[in-house]
């Protein structure tokens, strides 16, 4: 029997106005969440720090598109959230336990918006994981090893060039914590030891011997700011501003914002800070962070110009981003979940009899093909058959294919349909034609499902269907 208890439509914002919620471990005055809160309130858009450690989720209405999240203040403060409304900022605290983890897993899988998403964040906070992700999209980094044991030290300094002084790094962390400067075998084998009593997870990378580096927060792809961070020579070599540096506006040559965007494609995150330094002329790629912080003077960059806009504060550059996420054709979620190019799709009535559908994403039509035995129209209503089932649908409008010059025009209705076990209520263009496919799913259909297609794949997410006729390819 069809449930349609809790079937999804396509969303509507139905003038819900916009809110922000910031998943955060540490709610301070001063910090980057504090921050984004405060340029929330100025803009009147409503924002709520929730503490990741005390937190837990409550009812969920997914045909409301409404989750109650509770005790987000460790008060026993309850907030309920419109999924379609509703951005949600992880900051790098969120993902530091199991708990916090299966809390944004779950916040995405239903389906809000996430600045940024578990696997984005994940990446970003392993450092290895990047290097590796980095090297293999041509984008260069410092050359950079893991590890392992004491065993492995002499090697794996042998892989990075054999000179001193090297880097040595825990795997996670930000704010240059866990990173240490080495200047020769005894005190790197002194240093490894001494981490290793605390469990750490190291890696160690050649020394680049420079005098600043530059970050840059890169938003949906596009330059947001970039700031120089100078390090005082003979003091620090790290260039972060928690350890100290100095920071000052920066302009980037178009050289280095091909090579930093690329950085933050490879990320996958919507929002992200890319380290980058200049080596005799070569760009390396240090470090991408998946919630960096905004405490910087940095040169802005209009989101859809991309033109300078020169120096602004962190308020200033936040409130330019806050802007252009309230535009929902700004707000492209990452689709995560991988599905072949043909899968099986249940239509109500026809629950014994499952249709073989192909995915596809050149298709721009109005509506998703379905191919029917027969049809007609009558006052607004239409008569179909599919499978020998009768059915009886609204008329709803026409969708016009154009193959070549010929013109397909397909009736549109609204039915009911199961997807990889979810209910889905959806928009069909009913086709007599003898089509090479049974089921052609749309774009909309496609971004509704929130699968990226593989096109070696067949049947990811659903049980194989055999071919209806000789024709269904």
């Amino acid at each position: 029997m069809f449930d349609f208890t809790n079937y999804i439509t396509e969303a509507k914002e139905d003038g819900q106005k916009l809110s922000v919620i910031i998943l955060a471990n540490s709610l301070d005055e001063g910090s980057a969440a504090k921050v984004m809160a405060d340029v929330c309130s100025f803009n009147d858009i409503s924002c709520n720090l929730i503490d990741i450690d005390k937190a837990y989720l409550g009812d969920a209405d997914i045909e409301l598109r409404k989750v109650d999240i509770r005790n987000i203040d460790g008060e026993g403060k309850k907030l309920t959230c419109n999924i379609d409304s509703t951005i949600v900022f992880t900051r790098a605290g969120a993902i530091a336990t199991q708990v916090g983890q299966a809390l944004i897993s779950t916040l995405q899988t239903v389906g809000f918006f996430m600045v940024n998403d578990l696997e984005s964040m994940i990446l970003c906070d392993n450092k290895m994981a990047t290097t590796i992700a980095m090297n293999r999209s041509n984008v260069k980094t410092p050359r950079t090893v893991i590890l392992n044991n004491e065993e492995s030290i002499e090697y794996a300094h042998n892989q990075i060039g054999s000179k001193f002084p090297v880097i040595v790094k825990t795997l996670t962390g930000t704010q240059g914590i866990g990173v240490t400067k080495v200047d020769s075998m005894s005190s790197l084998i002194s240093v490894c030891q001494s981490l290793w009593k605390f469990e750490a997870q190291l890696l160690m990378q050649e020394f680049l011997n420079i005098d600043y580096d530059i970050r840059t927060l890169v938003v949906d792809g596009k330059i947001l700011g970039s700031t120089k961070r100078i390090t005082e020579k003979g003091s620090e070599f790290r260039s972060n501003i928690h350890q100290g540096a100095n920071t000052v506006p920066y302009i980037l040559k178009d050289k280095e914002i091909k090579t930093i965007t690329a950085a933050a494609r490879v990320s996958s995150g919507y929002y992200v800070g890319v380290d980058h330094c200049i080596i005799d002329g070569e760009i390396y790629i240090l470090e991408i962070n998946g919630s960096p912080g905004i405490g910087s003077n940095y040169n802005a960059y209009d989101l859809v110009t991309q033109e300078s806009l020169g120096k602004k504060s962190d308020n200033k550059v936040f409130d330019h981003f806050l802007k252009y996420i309230l535009d929902e054709n700004n707000r492209t979620k990452f689709m995560r979940i991988e599905s072949g190019y043909i899968e099986t799709i249940i239509l109500e009535g026809l629950e014994n009899d499952p249709i073989r559908a192909k995915l596809d994403t050149g298709n721009g039509t109005s509506a998703s093909m379905l191919m029917v035995d027969d049809l007609k129209i009558k006052d607004k209503t239409v008569f179909w058959k599919k499978n020998g089932k009768k059915f009886e649908s609204k008329l709803l409008g026409i969708s016009r294919a154009k193959h070549m010059e010929t013109v397909d025009e397909r009736p549109i209705i609204e039915h009911n349909i199961i997807f990889n076990n979810r209910p889905y209520l959806i928009h069909l263009g009913l086709s007599l034609k003898n089509t090479a496919s049974e089921m052609l799913c749309n774009r909309d259909l496609i971004t509704l499902f929130g699968v990226a297609i593989n096109p070696m794949k067949r049947f990811a997410l659903t049980p194989y269907t055999a071919r209806n006729d000789k024709n269904d390819l």
